[in-house]
């Protein structure tokens, strides 16, 4: 939401929102002129001229009620978003990870070779002022969420497609709803349109070839690391070898890992097949500095590192992990881990069991409960008593996490602080901890 009021700062409209909470990300908009409220009340609506939600509020909501109740337009995040991407070349990012990460990758390199393209990218960059521009090229770059089909909303010429894997399971309610949804998503492309897919996840492989067959105008472009592809990564470090259709491309990347990896052969592969220069992509990549909350050093105190890391889902905790351990081999690596929201621990259990392997030391902390319950929840302890390996143990809050992990510190470690609530809070406290304040 904070996007789009940058967007429609950009334009010149007064802009007004609130949340129940303030957050840093809020600050920008309050210097642009934005007038942001911290709580809720239906009386906020009332001088409006439109009011814009999020998929995830609903219409029983005081602030929604009230606006339906004045007549005043309403419209979801997604579809203010349609309106505003309708008249660009738009490449839309979808998948269950790296999202914002490519997205903002393609941003990025677009941006440092000179066009002022658009973007809208679900998260902060470092590269970036703010997270949203309207931008004056032709082409503009959307973050796709698939939470609320919100990705449905588009009318590409690139479609992205990174991975597909389960989740969000509470709001589908079956695996095969979630894999229609993306097959929906890809079939959003304009005719002749492009749709470049990750096929080291199956499902996505499966997804492209099930569009292929009622959409014979797409093109496919396909990206790997692990076997024959359109765009294959060649290398298994961060100064990676790209093989393309027509020659191989050399590059480097400031974050480890695989995923990393990955996300920047989409990249490439995005922008080439958008008639951009891929050479110039690849090597403007080399100065990304990545996306707050994906790796993100919060400091090191008497020989601790402590990380922060947005993983939420097995297999963006295991590919986390792994990039961890490629880039500090020596270092005992301590997790501290909050789930993100009861459901999501319920029906990915079976991969949370084993995902933190990579680890020496995992705790988990109170659950982030972003969504309503559903009567088939697991909370953080039952999860900390279903891990396979380590053992782990529950810490309780984040402030009490904190002091744990700081407590039973030792020099060497790296410490991850893993999750997409407010975990990151307690990177700063077990610094402070480790530093000897109280």
């Amino acid at each position: 939401m904070s996007a789009l009021a940058h967007i429609l700062l950009d334009d010149g409209l007064v802009v007004s929102g609130c949340d129940r909470t303030d957050a840093p990300i809020l600050q920008p908009l309050r210097e642009r002129g934005a007038r942001v409220l911290i709580g809720h009340n239906e009386h906020h609506v009332t001088t409006a001229t439109q009011v814009v939600r999020t998929a995830a509020v609903p219409e029983s909501h005081p602030e929604i009620a009230r606006a339906i109740e004045l007549g005043i337009p309403l419209q979801t995040r997604a579809e203010l978003l349609s309106e505003i991407a309708s008249q660009r070349e738009v490449i839309t990012v979808g998948g269950s990870h790296g999202k914002t990460t490519t997205t903002a990758m393609i941003a990025y390199a677009m941006r440092a070779n000179g066009h002022d393209a658009g973007y809208v990218i679900g998260g902060e960059a470092p590269d970036f002022c703010v997270h949203a521009k309207r931008g004056t090229d032709p082409w503009m770059v959307l973050e796709a969420d698939e939470y609320g089909r919100a990705f449905h909303h588009y009318t590409p010429a690139v479609a992205v497609l990174t991975n597909c894997e389960p989740d969000h399971l509470d709001y589908y309610g079956s695996q095969s709803a979630l894999e229609e949804a993306f097959l929906k998503y890809v079939s959003t492309l304009r005719p002749d349109g492009a749709l470049v897919v990750g096929i080291d996840s199956a499902l996505a492989s499966e997804i492209a070839d099930r569009l292929l067959a009622h959409r014979p105008d797409v093109q496919l472009v396909t990206c790997s690391s692990r076997v024959t592809a359109d765009y294959r990564i060649t290398s298994d470090d961060d100064a990676y070898a790209l093989a393309t259709p027509t020659r191989t491309l050399c590059g480097s990347l400031k974050q480890p890992g695989e995923y990393q990896r990955q996300n920047a052969a989409i990249t490439v592969a995005a922008l080439e097949t958008a008639g951009f220069d891929g050479a110039a992509a690849a090597e403007a990549l080399s100065g990304f500095n990545g996306v707050h909350r994906r790796f993100q050093l919060h400091g090191e105190s008497r020989g601790v590192v402590v990380l922060d890391d947005y993983a939420h889902h097995p297999t963006e905790v295991a590919a986390a992990l792994a990039a961890a351990r490629q880039r500090w081999p020596d270092r005992r690596i301590v997790v501290l881990f909050q789930p993100h929201t009861y459901t999501r621990t319920s029906y990915l259990i079976d991969g949370f069991r084993t995902c933190f392997a990579g680890a020496d030391v995992v705790y988990t902390v109170d659950t982030y409960a972003a969504r309503a319950m559903t009567g088939e929840e697991m909370t953080s302890d039952q999860l900390a008593s279903e891990i396979v390996a380590p053992n782990a143990i529950h810490a309780g809050s984040v402030e009490q996490g904190a002091e744990l992990a700081a407590a039973n510190a030792k020099p060497g470690d790296l410490i991850i602080t893993m999750g997409a609530g407010d975990i990151d809070a307690a990177g700063p406290l077990m610094l402070s901890r480790l530093d000897g304040g109280s």
